[in-house]
């Protein structure tokens, strides 16, 4: 079936919930990328050539490679909503997948800014967040701090959706 369990449920929370979440400063990791990765997919065709598409299991790969998408609930819907409310009453979003497919991360932070996310936040949810999450002296480029870096093909903040064009990486001070 290509019903996934959370089509079954509304995908929302209370709101004592998203308030102890917000007071409470929670992190939160919401796992929403199915939607997003439909996006990427539909609107970049190209993404089904691109070589770190063949890190997916190939079941996935044929599945893709023949539009069948049985992932993705729209993030416009309750869990988009769920998630900007927690965000707005102070939890820390921070980006991340429960599925070791590539394109994952991006399609999260696209299901992000589908949700209404502005892109700027929806970036630091994979960077100056999961470090104030994890307590570590990296996130952003400044003095002092560890810092890998990406040059990408795009602005990000113009649209998400650049962020997995990788053009270059630079780790641990090495191209």
């Amino acid at each position: 079936s290509d019903v996934c369990s959370s089509d079954l449920t509304q995908q929302s929370a209370y709101e004592d919930v998203i308030q102890l979440f917000g007071k409470s400063q929670r992190i939160l990791t919401p796992t929403i990328s199915g939607g997003g990765v439909r996006e990427l997919f539909e609107k970049d065709a190209s993404l089904k050539t691109d070589p770190r598409f063949t890190l997916y299991p190939q079941w996935i790969q044929r599945r893709i490679a023949a539009g069948q998408y049985s992932f993705g609930v729209d993030p416009r819907g309750g869990n988009g909503k769920m998630l900007l409310d927690v965000q707005k009453a102070g939890a820390l979003v921070v980006a991340g997948t429960d599925t070791p497919n590539a394109f994952n991360l991006h399609g999260e932070i696209m299901s992000y800014v589908m949700a209404g996310m502005s892109t700027f936040d929806a970036l630091k949810t994979a960077t100056v967040n999961p470090a104030k999450a994890l307590a570590v002296n990296t996130g952003t480029i400044e003095p002092g701090k560890l810092a890998d870096i990406i040059a990408i093909d795009g602005d990000p903040i113009a649209n998400i959706a650049s962020t997995y064009k990788v053009r270059k990486v630079v780790a641990n001070g090495r191209v």
